[in-house]
């Protein structure tokens, strides 16, 4: 395959889930600015558009930035590790960012709603903290340790 391909498919690749990925990230603070974060607030239907759209404009920058990014690193095992290692990244800010979002000191200490929060957090995050936490530790340390691996050689004089 042609080099020139390879190059263009990954970086775009990268940085096509590097921008879906970020979404939880961009998400979370966009439900602060725009007032969407309060559980007992009334939901404006036009703010959350707004949101939404917004949110959805600012992935695709993260995306086309990423794929930018990427297209720069000339050798293909470098740009491949840089890859992993913004990915992984995301992933852990994505678990970072969803954790403010919860309502877990909104009950008083010791009652029923309580307990169901907190059993609540506990299966959330086996089931959605656990694969993230994992992804990103291996994608970063992965990407990280390629890095090393592939360090691109000095010139000699």
């Amino acid at each position: 395959m042609n080099p020139t391909v390879i190059k263009w498919l990954t970086s775009v690749g990268f940085g096509l889930v590097i921008g879906r990925a970020s979404y939880g990230v961009i998400n979370s603070l966009l439900q602060m600015a725009f007032g969407l974060d309060q559980p007992g607030a009334p939901l404006d239907p036009v703010a959350l558009d707004r949101m939404l759209i917004t949110g959805s404009v600012l992935c695709l920058v993260v995306a086309v930035v990423a794929a930018a990014a990427l297209l720069r690193v000339a050798d293909n095992r470098r740009r491949i590790a840089w890859g992993c290692l913004a990915l992984g990244v995301t992933l852990l800010l994505t678990l970072l960012a969803a954790l403010p979002g919860m309502d877990l000191g909104g009950h008083p200490a010791g009652s029923a709603e309580a307990r169901d929060t907190r059993t609540a957090l506990f299966f959330w995050l086996l089931i959605f903290g656990l694969p993230y936490l994992g992804g990103g530790l291996a994608l970063t340390i992965g990407g990280a340790i390629m890095l090393r691996k592939f360090r691109l050689a000095a010139p000699r004089a």
